[in-house]
């Protein structure tokens, strides 16, 4: 029986070669008689086989033993390595591999087919415009490494893939199927050739037909029974993270052993040293990789030292080295991978530090030790994790030694060029060529030597489905639902009722499903119960379990595809918008009765982990906001579960929630909460800033701009500006450009006293004669003989006002707080500054037991004709200036200071 599935009888061969001579259109019909083929694991590798299987006219049976396809492949991060890629053409660059193709004949083919291979999954895929040079490690200076735009280049070509086989099946069930949950337990062999296999899912069933194992390496298990074990694996190796999760069990390869497979080199694996170490799960077994082309861009791993342990990927010297290790990168080198820094930084894989020095503070060290460009950087722990296997089954162009009717590829297979394994990119480059080789052999072994159609016209040939109607809409393929709309239109069939369904949930409801046993996820705007998928989740159950019973729409978004949510819908349960109302048994909103959130409910987000915030009249999610908000953590935290607009508004200009929506979350109006008033701007209120460097880059226009900002600010202020009011409130507004006033006379009068001191006692005299001859302009020129002049008298104007402010605002905000707070940190600060000032007032201003001395004045109270040679506020004795006697300021200062 078994030999009558798997051969083409005499009989069957005579009825071929009759249709084809009576009608040769029916070749292909011919030729697909009985071309059944396996292909065991739905990774990248299995779905190249699966592709160029399909497209000789094989009938393809897809088995994977996880509940999706994908594999490993989906999570790669870096790329592949492809030189001479038509992106490389375009650009003008030829890159015929050199470098790639000394290890010998099979690097040699790899380099000069395995391109070609990428170039036909990409485009059977549709995503060659999603693709972009980069430069990886073990390339030198070459950009051959095909990454993608966006998102991570492994699922974004594995999951399309995919999605062009699922499509095929629909509308193609005689030619593809795909069963996942589907474990291979043996080999089926007749006289000596594999003929099928045995597999269980849910029952012990058979599938017959040539068999490609594709189904992944063995490092993923490292328990005493493991493959890694019993190939004597060092133990060494064996206790090290992994970076594959436990579906890499290697037990395809172990039934290829059994049928007499040859495997070789078994104890050989590979070492990233790019193992993520993630704050809360730094004793997991599984690490998750962080892409190496971030190292392209010109990261460097060091030491617990800052050393560079050097430039290749080379785990196992890494453990040699002294730990902990980082992955480093300075913001300005990261611009070409900035998309990955954001993500691993959102995700807490990496951490932005503002310079070096603060790297190396947290690190022990001295700052000079980290070689890395100025400004901002990025950094992740990271440590060595065993990676992929070198080891595995023995073939020759795809098909496996020794063995008839058995192919494999991908990382099942030993790899012929394990130099080549650890660059960037390798990898995959590898399953992808023997993926489709092993696909090409195993047809001509079926006595298939060409292709006959492409992928797509197999689709487009599907036969159309006549009884339509008794579908179910959410069963039907785009081209039905359209025919089954127009009928709609047509009044020929009645819609079905829609099922009632919840109308909305809250975000308090969602929290409450935290659990593997009952979890649910917001994304964008939507809860979902994902329960049934997390066991099945293609990145791992870790990855969506760390987002139960939150909002994970950003790390959704940055990961993962539109209509992912869609194509999982069979795994994914909709309970509604976040907000729309009071479905999914959710706790009506209390209190106003006008449809809004209750005060109560903002009050209960009062955690830095959970925050809401109340700002005209409407409640903020602003949890993700307060880790990177400028004013610091605790400026936020103190009105967590409150309404903040009062404050918010003295500070804030208008506009910056909605520049912020990044990371603040609007929740809704809160039910009672009146919005507040927004204060109108002063007709005099400065201009906002431009946008842009103004058109003087560099520090060279930020000082130009500082400078001209504080002359016209300080211009401002002399000139009135409204800067005198009357009523004591905590609005700082009306501050600023005294401050600036402040500011700049202290730093002109400090420029001032150490000019004067240089100069002599002359020099300083003549500055206080000054300001006793412009006393006249005090009291507003009113008062003869007035002791302060209207410089003296608009300074004490400004400091009046600072102190008043200032003390009314910490009465008003931070009077309740402790001092560890940081909230007295501005009052405290100037406290001591007004101390300062008011002794030194008090040691010169007002000290009232000056000598008197003779010097020459200046007429209109500088001397123009000596500001050349440093003199200023004196003339010369026979200049025919007036002698006059002025108060001796230098003889107790220079006492003082000395």
């Amino acid at each position: 029986m078994l030999q009558a599935l798997s051969f083409q009888t005499t009989g069957e061969q005579a009825l071929s070669r009759a249709i084809c001579a009576v009608e040769p259109s029916l070749q292909k019909f011919a030729s697909g008689m009985a071309k059944n083929a396996v292909v065991v694991g739905g990774g990248i590798a299995g779905l190249s086989a699966a592709c160029e299987l399909l497209e000789r006219g094989c009938n393809v049976t897809i088995l994977e033993r996880n509940p999706n396809l994908g594999g490993n492949s989906s999570k790669a991060t870096s790329g592949i390595a492809a030189p001479g890629n038509a992106l490389q053409v375009a650009a003008g660059v030829q890159d015929l591999g050199t470098d790639l193709i000394s290890e010998g004949p099979a690097a040699k083919e790899l380099v000069q087919n395995g391109t070609k291979d990428v170039e036909w999954l990409l485009q059977l895929a549709g995503v060659q415009d999603k693709m972009m040079l980069r430069k990886t490690p073990g390339h030198g200076s070459v950009a051959r490494t095909l990454g993608t735009k966006e998102h991570f280049p492994g699922a974004v070509v594995t999951y399309a893939v995919m999605h062009q086989l699922e499509e095929l099946m629909k509308k193609r069930p005689d030619r593809l199927k795909i069963k996942t949950s589907a474990t291979v337990t043996q080999l089926i062999t007749q006289g000596g050739k594999v003929t099928g296999v045995e597999y269980a899912a849910g029952s012990k069933q058979t599938e017959m037909g040539t068999v490609i194992i594709a189904s992944g390496g063995f490092v993923g298990d490292s328990s005493p029974t493991s493959l890694m074990a019993q190939s004597q694996v060092p133990s060494q190796l064996r206790s090290l993270p992994t970076t594959s999760d436990d579906r890499n069990d290697g037990s395809a390869i172990a039934l290829a052993g059994q049928v007499g497979a040859n495997l070789a080199k078994m104890d050989a694996v590979t070492v990233t040293p790019l193992a993520a170490i993630i704050p809360g799960m730094e004793q997991e077994k599984f690490k998750v990789v962080i892409s190496d082309a971030i190292c392209g861009a010109g990261g460097k791993i060091i030491n617990a030292d800052g050393v560079p342990i050097g430039t290749e990927l080379d785990g196992q010297a890494m453990m040699r080295g002294k730990a902990p290790f980082r992955l480093m990168i300075s913001q300005s080198e990261a611009a070409s991978v900035q998309w990955l820094c954001d993500f691993y930084t959102s995700r807490k894989v990496m951490k932005k530090y503002g310079s070096a020095s603060e790297l190396a503070r947290e690190m022990g060290i001295p700052a000079t030790n980290l070689k890395v460009a100025p400004g901002a950087l990025y950094a992740a722990m990271v440590t060595p994790a065993l990676y992929t296997n070198v080891g595995g089954i023995q073939t020759v162009q795809g098909k496996v030694a020794n063995v008839q009717g058995l192919f494999a590829a991908g990382e099942a297979v030993l790899v012929e060029y394990p130099k080549l394994w650890s660059i960037s990119g390798i990898p995959l480059l590898h399953c992808i060529h023997t993926g489709r080789v092993a696909g090409a052999s195993a047809a001509q072994a079926m006595g298939i030597q060409d292709k006959v159609e492409p992928l797509s016209a197999i689709a487009n040939s599907a036969p159309p489905v006549t009884k339509e109607e008794t579908k179910k809409p959410e069963d039907m393929s785009m081209q039905e639902l359209l025919a089954y709309a127009k009928k709609l239109e047509a009044g020929a069939v009645t819609a079905p009722a829609a099922p009632a369904g919840p109308t909305g949930v809250t975000e308090a409801e969602v929290a409450k499903h935290n659990t593997k046993a009952d979890g649910w996820v917001i994304i964008n705007g939507e809860a979902i119960d994902v329960t049934k998928w997390i066991p099945i989740h293609p990145g791992g159950e870790k990855a969506i379990e760390a987002y139960l019973g939150k909002d994970a729409s950003e790390e959704w978004n940055m990961i993962h595809k539109k209509g992912t949510v869609e194509k999982n819908a069979q795994h994914l349960k909709m309970m509604g918008k976040v907000g729309a109302g009071g479905g999914g048994g959710a706790p009506a909103a209390a209190g106003g009765g006008d449809g809004g959130i209750p005060l109560s409910e903002v009050e209960k987000h009062n955690k830095k982990e959970d925050a809401w915030i109340i700002l005209m009249g409407e409640a903020l999610d602003v949890t993700k906001w307060i880790p990177i908000h400028p004013g610091g953590e605790q400026a936020i935290l103190a009105y967590l579960g409150k309404d903040a607009t009062e404050e918010w508004v003295m500070i804030h200009k208008p506009g910056t929630v909605e520049k912020n929506l990044q990371h603040v979350k609007k929740m809704g109006k809160v039910s009672g909460a009146a919005a507040a008033p927004v204060q109108a701007a002063a007709a005099d209120d400065e201009a906002p800033a431009p946008e842009g460097n103004g058109g003087i880059p560099g520090i060279l226009g930020a000082a130009i701009f500082l400078v001209k900002s504080v002359a016209v600010i300080a211009l401002k202020t002399v000139f009135f500006t409204g800067n005198f009011k009357f009523t004591l409130d905590n609005n700082r507004k009306g501050t600023i450009r005294s401050a600036v006033f402040l500011i700049t006379f202290i730093i002109i009068h400090a420029l001032g006293n150490f000019v004067d001191m240089l100069s002599g006692p002359q020099e300083l005299n003549g500055e206080g004669y000054l300001f006793d001859r412009i006393h006249w302009t005090g009291g507003l020129g009113f008062v003869k003989d007035f002791p302060f002049s209207a410089v003296e008298e608009y300074l004490a104007l400004a400091l009046m006002l600072h102190i008043s402010v200032a003390l009314k605002r910490t009465w008003d905000i931070s009077m309740n707080y402790t001092l560890g707070t940081g909230r007295w940190n501005m009052i405290l600060s100037g406290l001591v500054i007004l101390f300062f000032l008011t002794h030194h007032l008090q040691d010169f201003r007002f000290y009232p037991y000056y000598d008197y001395v003779e010097m020459y004045a200046p007429k209109y109270g500088i001397a123009f004709d000596g500001l050349m040679h440093g003199r200023i506020f004196v003339e010369l004795p026979d200049s025919g200036a007036e002698k006059v006697v002025a108060p001796d300021l230098y003889s107790p200062e220079g006492a003082l200071f000395k």
